[in-house]
C-alpha cells in the first residue's frame, strides 16, 4: 500500500469534519498496521471471521460492520463493533434491544429501490424509526451504498434531505451520514457526509 494515499484522503476529510473508516476486507495484518500506525481508529468489517480475527489482532481498535447481517451472527457482531452500519429489519432491532451497550447504529437504506441490495426502502423509513422509538433504540444515523449506475450528486443529496428530515422529526436521532465509498467519497463530503468506508482507495 502507499501511505501517500492515505495522507490525501485524510486531509481532505479533515476539512469536512468526516470520520474515515477503514474497510480492511482481505487486507493483509502489516497492511492495516500501516493504516493504524497512521492514526486510524476505525477499521470497518464485512465479515465476521475477519472481524473476529482482526479484534484479537488489534484489541485497541474500533469496529464497524457495514456488510449485511445474518441474524444468528448479530449477537457476536455486537460483542466486537462499536458500531453497526447496516440494519434494516425489525428483528435485527429486537435483537440489539437485549444485549445493547451503546453502540452506533445506522440504517441501511436501499436508496434506489434496487431488488439486488439490503436496507430499507424510503416508504418504510418512517414505521422502523416509530418502532425503534418504542423499544428506546433510537439511531446514531443511517447509511447507504448506491448502485453503480446512479448518479450520485442526486443520490447524496436525496440522503441528505432524509437525514434532515429525520433530525427534525425524531428527537434524539444521531444525525450521522454513513455514504461514500473509495470511488465517490469527495461527492458525497459535498452533501453532508460524517462517515465514509474507504479500502482499494487506500490500500490498492
Amino acid at each position: 500500500m502507499d501511505i501517500k494515499n492515505l495522507e490525501t484522503i485524510h486531509k481532505k476529510l479533515e476539512g469536512y469534519n468526516c470520520k474515515l473508516l477503514a474497510v480492511v476486507k482481505n487486507q493483509k495484518i502489516e497492511d492495516i498496521k500501516k493504516v493504524i500506525d497512521f492514526g486510524i481508529n476505525d477499521l470497518a468489517e464485512n465479515r465476521l471471521e475477519e472481524l473476529n480475527m482482526h479484534v484479537e489482532e488489534f484489541p485497541k481498535q474500533s469496529f464497524h460492520f457495514i456488510a449485511p447481517i445474518q441474524s444468528r451472527k448479530l449477537p457476536q457482531i455486537l460483542k466486537n463493533c462499536n458500531g453497526i452500519h447496516s440494519i434494516y429489519r425489525k428483528k435485527e432491532l429486537d435483537i440489539i434491544s437485549d444485549k445493547y451497550q451503546g453502540e452506533d447504529l445506522f440504517i441501511q437504506i436501499n436508496i434506489d429501490n434496487d431488488k439486488n441490495k439490503s436496507g430499507l426502502i424510503e416508504e418504510d423509513l418512517e414505521k422502523f424509526m416509530n418502532y425503534s422509538k418504542k423499544i428506546n433504540l433510537i439511531p446514531s444515523g443511517i447509511m447507504c451504498i448506491p448502485n453503480v449506475e446512479s448518479d450520485r450528486k442526486k443520490i447524496f443529496s436525496k440522503m441528505q434531505n432524509i437525514n434532515i428530515n429525520l433530525k427534525n422529526n425524531f428527537k434524539g436521532y444521531g444525525g450521522q451520514l454513513s455514504m461514500g465509498m473509495s470511488d465517490d467519497y469527495e461527492i458525497a463530503l459535498d452533501y453532508g457526509a460524517t462517515i465514509v468506508r474507504i479500502g482499494s482507495k487506500i490500500f490498492k
